[in-house]
């Protein structure tokens, strides 16, 4: 019977843990499960909230640790997870009760190292449609890191992926705050994704300490850095797929300033992505001023774990 390691960072998040915690203990299916609770140095009492609701619970770790950031603290977990797969799960996500066994079904479809499929963000968790537990519209990626490049796979609740490949890529990049794509990089290198259409998890909307909406800037600069440590270790990955990395970053910094800054298109980002059409090569590098550029224009609170 396959096992699935449940692991579960919280900063700060006592006033979803009670949906959440019902979320991770309700999931159906037919394998055995171990539950991994990272405390990043919640001060709302999340940790006492956290060990008081889980007392009971067999196969439950909870790591206390001062705050480190997402990456750190899912890292932590994946070291301590003994399962065949890893169901990340957000803090604040509350997951249908089918979610793990569907993904379970997809991932080992094709021997996937990721499957992942959809998420919602809503107004209350409180009377949530989860649908059916009938896999929507697979599909299949082989080769997937110049696509995941593309299109930024990442995400944590909605996905699932294989133990095994998680720890050969070496998982979260512990120098970048944000830990998704990082891991969804690593991984792409060691076989194929699967994706479905399926709701499986939930978020809520509207919440300004969601890293998607209160740490915008931290979450762009982290996908570009992210592209820079990965393509620095990986030196033989392809010229072309490099490119693709560089001008995705470039463009990644130059959106970010016009559209959050009211900055011009007659940027450094702009200039060199005209002199990568001319000719120019050293890639890694305009990577690395890709977030460079972020750090002009951002306090030093905006941006954790700057690269040098």
């Amino acid at each position: 019977m396959p096992k699935i390691s449940f692991i579960c960072p919280i900063f700060n998040k006592k006033k979803y843990l009670n949906k959440v915690l019902r979320s991770i203990k309700s999931q159906k299916g037919n394998f055995d499960k171990e539950y991994i609770f990272v405390n990043d140095g919640s001060s709302d009492g999340s940790l006492e909230y956290l060990k008081q609701s889980t007392s009971s619970w067999k196969n439950t770790i909870v790591i206390n640790q001062t705050n480190r950031g997402p990456a750190i603290a899912t890292q932590v977990g994946i070291k301590h997870s003994s399962g065949d797969y890893i169901k990340l799960v957000g803090g604040d996500d509350v997951m249908a009760p089918f979610c793990s066994e569907l993904l379970l079904k997809t991932i080992k479809k094709r021997n996937s190292v990721a499957a992942f499929s959809s998420y919602k963000l809503v107004n209350t968790f409180e009377n949530i449609n989860y649908g059916e537990n009938i896999i929507s519209n697979y599909r299949i990626i082989k080769n997937p890191l110049m696509q995941t490049i593309k299109s930024s796979f990442s995400g944590t609740t909605p996905n699932l992926f294989c133990n095994k490949a998680v720890k050969k890529s070496g998982g979260c990049n512990k120098n970048i705050f944000i830990e998704d794509f990082s891991l969804a990089l690593g991984l792409s290198r060691l076989g194929n994704f699967c994706f479905i259409d399926n709701v499986t998890s939930y978020g809520p909307k509207n919440d300004s300490q969601r890293i998607m909406i209160g740490k915008k800037v931290q979450l762009l600069h982290d996908y570009n850095a992210a592209l820079y440590y990965f393509i620095k270790k990986n030196s033989k990955i392809e010229k072309s797929i490099i490119k693709v990395a560089c001008n995705k970053s470039l463009g990644r910094a130059d959106k970010w300033f016009r559209r959050e800054l009211g900055g011009t298109k007659f940027n450094k980002m702009n200039y060199y992505k005209i002199s990568i059409f001319f000719g120019r090569r050293d890639y890694l590098n305009l990577i690395r001023e890709s977030c460079l550029f972020f750090y002009n224009f951002c306090n030093k609170q905006s941006i954790r774990y700057k690269i040098s």
